[in-house]
């Protein structure tokens, strides 16, 4: 429980209050617009396109907006002592960034599907690895958010600070693995020669995937400031290194939009030689059906690839050829791509 009245409140200076400050009336609105009006530009760039994940950002844009509309309606009201405003403002406000996190892994994984050849990691390990813990951040961030602002129950919100900071950390380790594996696309495809104007889908990550990270940092050095720092009793920064940060990001995203540069059948891909497009299956998931649920990781293939990749430096096991292609009837089938696990498995 706060008491205002210390230069941070002009209205109703004598009433204790939920939040660290009084929240300003207008920016909130002009912000929900914005992120309202982006969300809109993307649904319309989602049906142009036709494209199947990018309508995530819609989601993500509207959330925020909503978060924002219920933080300019309790600064009207000026009632500031209600939970019932302030828990699902903070708890939309927090989850509309891991949802523009999704729109971006998705977006390297189709990608990756595009360049199969240059493809360091199979996108269908980025969808399912990614996703999957993305989604414990958002999980994260509805439990932590609801307790961390309750401020009449300090050992609840020193709980949920806690799972907040571990909701920013694994965003941060997300983010790094995901910069890491995008620059390793583009090495490996500077290196196979292989050019085209997809690069560009690639450029526009790297800058939507920025200003992401500035606001991940910024939360992050907010929470481990604790409940007296200086980024947390300023609405200032809220708006300075919050809002703009992934405003940018969407409206980047709007004006040099990723399906502008890939095909808009998902099926489609380049060959080796990073010029021929081919249409069909890109990366081939060989195991059984019941083994893409039971094992949706392929752990049993990254155990078995790091034996055998034992056993070859031993000297123990001699390399099998890669082999791109699947015979059928005695011809070879072309255009499918066996997973890279398949790869490992073998030792190679």
């Amino acid at each position: 429980m706060v008491q205002l009245g210390s230069g941070f409140c002009e209205y109703e200076p004598d009433k204790w209050s939920y939040w660290y400050y009084c929240p300003d009336e207008t920016l909130p609105i002009v912000f929900a617009v914005l992120f309202g009006i982006s969300g809109s530009i993307h649904l319309v760039q989602a049906w142009y396109y036709r494209n199947k994940y990018m309508p995530i950002y819609v989601f993500g844009c509207w959330v925020i907006a909503a978060g924002l509309a219920l933080r300019a309606h309790t600064a009207h009201t000026r009632d500031l002592q209600s939970l019932g405003l302030l828990i699902p403002s903070q708890v939309l406000v927090y989850s509309g960034p891991p949802v523009f996190s999704a729109a971006l892994y998705f977006v390297l994984a189709r990608i990756c599907y595009y360049v199969p050849a240059a493809a360091p990691i199979s996108p269908y390990r980025i969808v399912r690895t990614f996703i999957s813990l993305d989604g414990l951040c958002e999980l994260l961030v509805g439990a932590g958010t609801g307790m961390f602002v309750n401020t009449t129950a300090p050992d609840r919100q020193k709980i949920g600070q806690g799972l907040l900071r571990a909701a920013l950390i694994l965003q941060m380790l997300l983010f790094i693995a995901f910069a890491y594996f995008s620059v390793r696309l583009q090495r490996n495809a500077c290196r196979l020669g292989i050019w085209g104007k997809w690069r560009m889908s690639l450029y526009t990550l790297y800058v939507c995937g920025f200003w992401v990270m500035v606001r991940c940092i910024y939360r992050l050095v907010e929470f481990f400031e604790g409940f007296q720092g200086e980024l947390i009793l300023h609405e200032a920064y809220f708006y300075a290194l919050e809002c703009i940060p992934m405003l940018l990001s969407t409206v980047y995203m709007n004006a040099m939009h990723v399906s502008r540069w890939l095909p808009r059948k998902s099926t489609i891909y380049l060959l080796d030689d990073g010029v021929t497009e081919a249409e069909g299956e890109g990366f081939h998931d060989n195991r059984p059906l019941w083994k893409k649920f039971a094992d949706p990781y392929d752990l049993e293939g990254i155990f078995q690839g790091i034996s055998s990749l034992v056993l070859r430096i031993a000297g123990k096991k001699k390399p099998a050829k890669e082999t791109e292609t699947e015979a059928k009837g005695g011809e070879v089938q072309p255009g499918i791509r066996r997973s890279p696990t398949a790869t490992m498995e073998r030792g190679e």
